[in-house]
């Protein structure tokens, strides 16, 4: 589990390096450039392995796997390779005098906690904090306002929509799902805020009526990142929470694999704990996803 001071020490890492950023999106490829560091595809034949840093004396270079289509995934992996070059002390944990190259597993569910934190530099590299606050304002709601901000940010669904949790302002969950057992769950700070709000958990059932069940019964709408549109109540998908229905947005993501459903409302809720400026603590999206 990423500590609150850990927290704070890789997300300053990612901000100072956008530090002169003014708008969105965000050149994983030129801040590489900028530090010498050659990013280019290459051939993996590692199942599941999307990037590496390499080391070679006091260079390095980062590879991405060839076989990545998406230039939103392929930036997410740049960025999570940049992660171990900027986070402190990733370099000297990562590297040998014998063991010269890193690989990184692709998706958010990584158990290394080194893979944990870069998954987390990443997304505030790219999605920096104040720029990224500023276009979630204007994106609107549930999977069209997703889409729109990664459409801005040239990020992934899944980076993106995490994000879009960590800041929206209304009641937002975000899961993404397999078969019928989540992977892993987001909540905006609307909702964490609840008292008696239990998370959902990794290997947690899906809601048997809600609409992501019935479009996961069929692989083709994962496959096709067929689009779903749906209501459900809160209750049934956090335990603890009150009852009331929710707009759920349902997309399959491709060759991930996966379901992205995104719960949101306009409707107000009240938050417990008001005047706790610090309740949400921003990370929690990154490392409570298992």
């Amino acid at each position: 589990m990423i500590s609150k001071i850990r927290a704070l020490e890789v997300a300053k890492a990612a901000e100072d390096v956008v530090s002169a950023e003014t708008a969105l999106p965000i050149d994983p490829f030129g801040i590489a450039r900028s530090r010498g560091i050659m990013v280019q595809a290459m051939e993996s034949t590692k199942p599941g392995v999307s990037g590496f840093l390499i080391k070679s004396g006091d260079s390095f270079g980062i590879a991405y796997a060839n076989r990545i289509s998406n230039q939103g995934y392929i930036n997410f992996t740049v960025s999570h390779e940049l992660g171990h070059y900027f986070i402190p002390g990733h370099v000297e944990k990562l590297f040998t005098a014998t063991s010269t190259i890193h690989s990184s597993r692709r998706g958010f569910v990584a158990p290394d906690l080194c893979e944990r934190e870069a998954d987390f530099f990443a997304a505030t590299l790219l999605m920096p904090a104040a720029l990224f606050r500023k276009a979630t304002s204007a994106a609107g709601d549930g999977f069209p306002a997703i889409e729109r901000l990664a459409g801005q940010c040239v990020t992934s669904i899944t980076a993106t929509a995490i994000r879009f949790a960590e800041f929206s302002e209304s009641a937002v969950a975000v899961i993404v799902s397999s078969n019928d057992a989540v992977d892993f769950c987001c909540l905006s700070p609307v909702l964490q805020d609840l008292n008696g709000v239990t998370w959902m958990r990794h290997g947690d059932s899906i809601p048997g009526s809600s609409t992501t069940t019935k479009f996961n019964r069929d692989p083709q709408n994962i496959a096709n990142g067929v689009q779903k549109e749906g209501c459900s109540m809160l209750d049934e998908w956090l335990e603890g929470a009150p009852r009331i229905e929710m707009k759920e947005d349902v997309v399959g993501l491709g060759h991930y694999g996966k379901t992205l459903t995104v719960l949101f409302t306009d409707a107000e809720i009240e938050s417990e704990n008001p005047d706790e400026e610090d309740s949400f603590d921003r990370w929690q999206c990154w490392d409570k996803r298992r």
